[in-house]
C-alpha cells in the first residue's frame, strides 16, 4: 500500500518477493532472507512473479557495490539463472523479446518500508484518490506493527522507561535521521534511485529495490535514469526533497498514534540538518579538505562556498562526477619538489574527464528536444513572460538552453584547482 508519482495507489509492485523467513548468524544479527523472481504470490495481480537475467544482475552488482561503498543496502546472496524464458518489453516501445528468467536471493536486517504502514491508510479525495488501504481503520494493528518495529529494530529505544508516545516519536526521529543520511550518501557518489515511492523506502533507511536505477557520469543535477520519470520527479537533485516528503507521508501514516504537528516538527529540525551534515563531510572528504571553514577567513572560501564552485565547474564543462574528484588525488602540496609538475598533470586529467564540445551540444540538443523543455518553451512564448517574473525552474531551462554556447573546458577546471590550493595553504 503506497504512494507512487505523489498519490496513493493502493498496491504496487508486481509481487515478485517471496519471504523465506529469518536467520540468525554468528554474531547474534537477525537478517530476513527473501526471492526475488521466483514465481507467482499472493500478490502477482497480473504479473507473472519472476525477473529476468537482466534486472536480477543489476540488483546484484549494486546491491554489493553499494555496500562496498558504505552505503547502507539490502545485500545479495545469490543470482540463479534459469532455462526458462519470458517476454519483456525492456524500452516500452511495443517490441517485447524473450529473455532468460533469474532469481535473486537477498537479505536485510528487515524489509519493512514506509508503505508497510499506509495499509491502514482512509480514503482522501482531496489527493485524486480513491484508494485506501484494505485495513484501513484498524488502528489497533498500526500500534502492534509500530510496538513490533521498535522493539525487534530499535531495542536501544524499547528498553527506555518512557511512555509509548515517546517512543513512537524516538522512533520517527531515527528514521528521519537516517534517510536523512542514506540520501546524502546518494547524492555524494551520483547514485539515483529512479523510484523513490513510499514502498521503497526502507524503515532502516537502507537503500532498497534496484529498479530503473542509475549513477551519473557527467555531472547533471537534472539526471534521469528512469524513462518513465517523464515529468523528473525522482531526478537527482529532487531525491533529497523526495525522500522528506515521503517521510511526511509516514508521519500521515502514523497520525493515529502520535500527532502530525509533533512529528511535523522532528522532520523539519532533523532531516535537512542531517543531510546537510552528512552531505559536505562526504564531499570535503572527497575535495581532499581536512579544515573546515564555515564562512570566509583569511580570504578563503568556505566549504559550501568551495563545493559550490567546482559543482558549477563540473556542470558547465561537462566534467565527469566521479572521476574528476578523483583526479584531485594527482595533486601534491604546495611547495613540494613535484608540485608544478603535478599540478599539470591534474589540470590534463581533469581537461581528460570533461566532455568535448560536440558531447555538450549533442547533451544539450537532447535537453532541448525533451516534451518537458518544448512545452515550457511554448509558454514562454506565447504568454511573453519577462524573466524577472519567471520562477527559479523557469530561470534554469532557459539559462540552460542559452550556456551550451559558451562552454570552456579548461579555464573553469583551473578555477576550481585554485579554489583548492587556496585552503591548502
Amino acid at each position: 500500500m503506497r504512494l507512487h508519482i505523489g498519490t496513493f495507489a493502493g498496491q504496487l509492485g508486481d509481487g515478485a518477493a517471496m519471504y523465506l523467513g529469518e536467520i540468525v548468524n554468528l554474531k547474534n544479527e537477525h537478517w530476513e532472507l527473501q526471492l526475488k523472481g521466483a514465481g507467482l504470490t499472493p500478490y502477482s495481480r497480473d504479473a507473472d512473479g519472476r525477473k529476468v537475467l537482466r534486472s536480477s544482475l543489476r540488483e546484484f552488482l549494486c546491491s554489493e557495490a553499494m555496500h562496498s561503498l558504505g552505503i547502507p543496502t539490502t545485500r545479495a546472496a545469490t543470482c540463479i539463472v534459469s532455462d526458462e524464458k519470458i517476454a519483456r518489453d525492456q524500452f516500452y516501445d511495443g517490441n517485447p523479446k524473450m529473455e532468460n528468467c533469474a532469481v535473486v536471493s537477498r537479505l536485510a536486517q528487515s524489509f519493512i518500508r514506509f508503505g508497510s504502514f499506509e495499509i491502514f491508510k482512509p480514503r482522501n479525495v482531496d489527493s485524486g484518490s480513491w484508494a485506501v488501504g484494505p485495513s484501513v481503520g484498524r488502528h489497533d494493528i498500526l500500534a502492534q506493527l509500530a510496538d513490533y518495529v521498535i522493539k525487534s529494530l530499535f531495542p536501544a529505544i524499547d528498553s527506555m522507561e518512557i511512555t509509548q508516545l515517546e517512543k513512537y516519536k524516538l522512533f520517527y526521529k531515527e528514521v528521519v535521521i537516517s534517510t536523512a543520511k542514506l540520501t546524502a550518501k546518494w547524492q555524494a557518489v551520483g547514485f539515483v534511485h529512479g523510484v523513490l515511492n513510499t514502498d521503497n523506502m526502507s524503515i532502516l533507511g537502507l537503500t532498497l529495490d534496484y529498479g530503473p536505477f542509475g549513477f551519473m557520469d557527467r555531472f547533471d543535477p537534472d539526471h534521469i535514469p528512469n524513462t518513465s520519470d517523464t515529468n523528473g520527479r525522482y531526478r537527482f537533485r529532487e531525491q533529497p526533497v523526495v525522500c522528506a516528503w515521503n517521510l511526511r507521508k509516514l508521519a500521515e501514516a502514523l497520525r493515529p498514534l502520535v500527532s502530525l504537528d509533533e512529528t511535523t516538527d522532528i522532520l523539519s529540525e532533523h532531516y535537512f540538518p542531517a543531510h546537510q551534515s552528512e552531505f559536505m563531510a562526504i564531499m570535503m572528504r572527497k575535495l581532499g579538505l581536512l579544515k573546515s571553514l564555515e564562512s570566509d577567513q583569511e580570504n578563503l572560501l568556505s566549504d559550501q562556498e568551495v563545493l559550490s564552485e567546482f559543482l558549477q565547474t563540473l556542470l558547465k564543462v561537462g566534467g565527469d562526477y566521479t572521476n574528476s574528484f578523483r583526479a584531485l588525488s594527482k595533486l601534491s602540496l604546495p611547495g613540494m619538489e613535484t608540485f608544478d609538475e603535478d599540478f599539470e598533470k591534474t589540470r590534463d586529467e581533469l581537461i581528460k574527464q570533461s566532455s568535448t564540445h560536440d558531447e555538450m551540444n549533442d547533451y544539450f540538443l537532447n535537453y532541448r528536444i525533451s516534451s518537458m523543455v518544448q512545452m515550457k518553451l511554448m509558454q514562454l512564448k506565447f504568454s511573453g513572460q519577462a524573466e524577472a517574473e519567471m520562477d527559479d525552474k523557469t530561470k534554469q531551462i532557459v539559462s540552460r538552453l542559452q550556456y551550451h554556447q559558451y562552454i570552456s573546458v579548461s579555464v573553469g577546471f583551473i578555477f576550481a584547482i585554485r579554489f583548492i590550493l587556496c585552503l591548502l595553504f
